[in-house]
């Protein structure tokens, strides 16, 4: 017990208080963006709307090109200085961001001329993907600020202000007649978003300056910028997954079957992520606190950290599985009462949350542990069965097969990550990594070893 308080111990309690409130609000306030867009507007055209959003939030966490995770892997807090620390992994940040953010405003604008040419929903894509340029950048400030500790201004721009401007800003804009379609509400939370993203950019030029662009900066190594090109390469590929994780289903159901059912599916999906917000809390601070376990190959302790965020993500989703099982179909009514009708795939899309809460920081430690290259194999012919899965069921089941697709996904990749990890730091992330703890600290015992004593097997295997 005394080990576990330890820990316990070196987690910054604000931070988490900040995390957990601001994903919480973050949380309500989403579900509250949502249920003033589908007031706002006809189900035709709220179903625009998700197609839209969907587009827009799978590109821009795609082209922020895994910068955000290059910057946790390899950011320095220790000693840093503005100006003089750290200043080619933000160069480096830097010319991917602008290539990422400028392909995204040239495509919107590139396609401007031939929007009257193009059918609906496809004439709207240059606001989608303006929206996309904006959700890069945003992506990549929340985890700078992060890993400064900052856990307000990491989270709040986007999670609370922008998404309570938003839920204001779209009833009151059709009250008033200025607003009737999908499109024209995309465009709205898309200016609200660029102004939180914009506060956010002034906070960082204080913080670190502009010198890490001039002239004067020393050259990069030439085998650390290749390092870490690669690296990106592969960060970006994970990204792609995790992108199609969270939004392809929803893209694929407004092409092949309609907009109304991809908001259906959207709904139901969003809901049951609130399972999954201790997971997003506790990483927020957790991951760097891992990160630097693992720069500091101190198994030991990354596996005792990893342990406890697991159980208390999957103890905290199991919680709210049961609350929704009994709430749930009157969340979906409270969006449209045709939707309540479809409270299985609501239920199904909980159980897939669950399981990703059972493994806790999940694919993170790979990424941050030197697996890329594991991870973008894995995660490829994953995403090709998948695919296949995804296509039998769906046309079989529908919205109840794509639903079942998306749990097998994720179930395989958490279980094959989970065995790297294993294998590579014999760190363990599943939740039930914390029963050796308990049981040791129940009987007066002292610490658990890494990863249970798999630290021979891992080194005789890689």
């Amino acid at each position: 017990m005394k080990d576990l308080r330890a820990r316990l111990a070196q987690i910054d309690p604000v931070g988490l208080l900040w995390s957990m409130g601001s994903r919480f609000g973050s949380t309500l306030l989403s579900f509250l963006v949502l249920y003033a867009a589908s007031q706002s507007l006809e189900t035709a055209e709220y179903g625009l709307y998700i197609f839209l959003f969907s587009i827009g939030s799978s590109l821009g966490l795609i082209f922020v090109f895994g910068q955000h995770v290059l910057l946790v892997k390899h950011y320095r807090l220790d000693g840093h200085a503005k100006g003089r620390t750290n200043q080619d992994i933000l160069f480096v940040n830097a010319c991917w961001l602008t290539l990422g953010a400028g392909a995204l405003l040239l495509a919107a604008a590139a396609m401007l001329p031939f929007t009257g040419r193009l059918s609906p929903p496809y004439d709207a894509l240059p606001i989608a993907f303006a929206f996309a340029a904006a959700f890069a950048l945003s992506e990549y400030f929340q985890n700078y600020f992060r890993i400064h500790g900052l856990i307000a201004l990491a989270l709040a721009p986007r999670e609370n202000i922008w998404r309570l401007l938003s839920a204001v800003a779209l009833p009151l804009l059709a009250w008033a007649g200025l607003m009737h379609s999908g499109a024209a509400a995309m465009e709205v939370v898309t200016v609200l978003l660029g102004v939180a993203v914009g506060y956010q950019v002034y906070r960082f030029v204080r913080i670190e300056g502009l010198g890490f662009l001039g002239a004067a900066r020393p050259r990069i190594d030439r085998g650390t910028l290749k390092a870490w090109n690669r690296e990106t390469g592969f960060f970006s590929a994970n990204t792609f997954f995790n992108s199609a994780a969270a939004y392809l289903e929803t893209i694929l159901i407004g092409i092949v079957l309609d907009l109304e059912a991809a908001a259906v599916y959207f709904v139901a999906y969003r809901i049951s992520m609130l399972l999954t917000l201790p997971v997003l809390a506790i990483d927020t601070v957790g991951i760097p606190l891992i990160s630097a376990r693992f720069q500091d190959r101190d198994t030991a302790g990354a596996q005792r950290i990893t342990a406890l965020l697991s159980a208390g993500s999957f103890l905290c989703a199991v919680v709210g599985g049961l609350l929704l099982y009994f709430t749930g179909d009157i969340a979906l009514a409270l969006f449209d009462p045709q939707f309540e009708e479809h409270f299985a795939i609501l239920a199904i899309l909980c159980l897939a949350a669950i399981t990703h809460a059972f493994f806790g920081p999940g694919t993170w430690l790979i990424m941050i542990g030197g697996g890329e290259r594991y991870l973008l194999a894995m995660r490829s012919v994953v995403f090709v069965v998948y695919l296949g899965v995804l296509g039998g069921l769906g046309f079989t089941l529908g919205l109840a097969g794509v639903a079942f697709a998306g749990w097998f996904q994720l179930l395989a990749v958490h279980l094959l990550s989970r065995r790297w990890v294993i294998r590579r730091w014999s760190v363990d992330n599943a939740a039930t990594a914390i029963l050796p703890y308990l049981a040791r600290s129940r009987a007066g015992a002292g610490p658990v070893a890494a990863g249970d004593g798999r630290k021979e097997a891992s080194d005789a295997s890689c």
